[in-house]
């Protein structure tokens, strides 16, 4: 029976399209412990930009640094060298490790300078991905559609800029189908200071937390600057600076129902890690920049044995690709471990009671 030929360019057609569908039906996974160990490597990366940044700023008398405001009415959203030296550390270092199949989502992503200056750049040595060989080993493979990686270079810029080093934090989240599940906080001023090299905590839900480089000299007590029992009786409840209507209500009600006083704390993963460490009860905010503000700080929060949910009581969707509008104003409660879930149920219970929650919850839901 006689065949009809195919055109020779024909064939390179055909092996083009079945290695595009090869491609498409194997997808990548990842194991949570070489994941892991990459981010605390980057997260310490990271560390090491930003406290270059600080070094070179002390030389100068502050003439050094560069700030920029991405919201010019907002000092919160200041950006400086800083969070772009770190950016590029921790995302270059990532997506060398693993390739584009691993999700990546960082705070200044929208920022096409920086993004265009990161795809030119190589990162050497390469990421080290047998920090936990030991005490993880081989789990399941997770699929990598399922995983995203949150990336805060610096929380607490604006406190960097004013000088408060204390409060700036470097945060590398892994999520898993919208939960946050590991991550590394990095602390690259641990007393505030040059003084001590930066470390960084680390940790996965339902296994635990760990330590790599400097001591970690804070927790389970209060910070220096809250010790004064009578000016701040205990028990601690931290919150930033905000006057917004929401948080003074809030503020006011945590006192007159669970006693003691708020404190003040920068970044909303030095707060949640304030909780974490036993340092404050709990932590109350009402909104945040976005889900790379959480996902690290979460993970390890529950790893050490508390709880966190949105401001008003509710699981925490920020990281889901379905999140609803609006979801980092839905802010975040963090309770601190060993103070029972019924503690966590109380402080939700009588947040979302608050008029002033009430009305805060009816506009961002608008």
């Amino acid at each position: 029976m006689p065949t009809t030929p195919v055109p020779r360019g024909a064939y390179s057609y055909y092996v083009i399209v079945l290695c595009l569908l090869l491609k498409l039906s194997v997808s990548s996974s990842f194991q949570i412990g070489p994941l892991l160990s990459t981010c605390v490597d980057a997260c310490d990366r990271g560390c090491t930009e930003i406290r270059k940044v600080q070094a070179a700023r002390e030389t100068n008398d502050d003439n050094f640094l560069k700030v920029e405001l991405k919201d010019a009415q907002d000092p919160r959203s200041a950006l400086t060298e800083a969070d772009e030296a770190a950016h590029r550390a921790i995302v270059g270092s990532l997506r060398e490790a693993w390739g584009d199949e691993l999700r990546i989502v960082g705070e200044e992503d929208d920022d096409e300078d920086l993004a265009n200056t990161l795809a030119e750049m190589t990162f050497e040595p390469p990421l080290d991905r047998d920090l936990f060989v030991d005490e993880i080993g081989e789990t399941a493979d997770i699929d990598a559609s399922k995983i995203t990686i949150f990336v805060d270079p610096l929380d607490g810029t604006r406190e960097f800029v004013e000088g408060r080093l204390e409060n700036c934090q470097v945060l590398v989240g892994i999520a898993i189908d919208g939960e946050a599940i590991a991550g590394a906080v990095g602390i690259p001023f641990l007393d505030g200071t040059m003084d001590n090299e930066s470390t960084v905590i680390y940790g996965i839900d339902g296994m635990g937390t760990g330590v790599k480089g400097a001591t970690l000299t804070r927790g389970p007590y209060p910070l220096d600057k809250h010790i004064d029992g009578v000016k701040y009786p205990r028990p601690h409840h931290a919150t930033g600076d905000s006057t917004a209507e929401v948080m003074d209500a809030c503020r006011q009600r945590t006192i007159k129902r669970f006693g003691g006083s708020t404190v003040i704390y920068g970044g909303a993963g030095n707060k949640i890690l304030a909780a974490a460490l036993g340092e404050v009860s709990c932590s109350i905010q009402h909104k945040v920049g976005g889900p790379w503000d959480l996902c690290a700080p979460e993970a390890i929060l529950k790893a050490m044995g508390g709880k966190m949910t949105d401001l008003f009581g509710e699981e925490i969707q920020i990281y889901r690709d379905d999140a609803p509008t609006r979801c980092n104003e839905r802010g975040y409660l963090a309770s601190a471990p060993g103070s029972e879930e019924i503690f966590h149920e109380a402080l939700a219970a009588n947040m979302v009671a608050l008029d002033a929650v009430q009305k805060y919850k009816e506009e961002i839901e608008a």
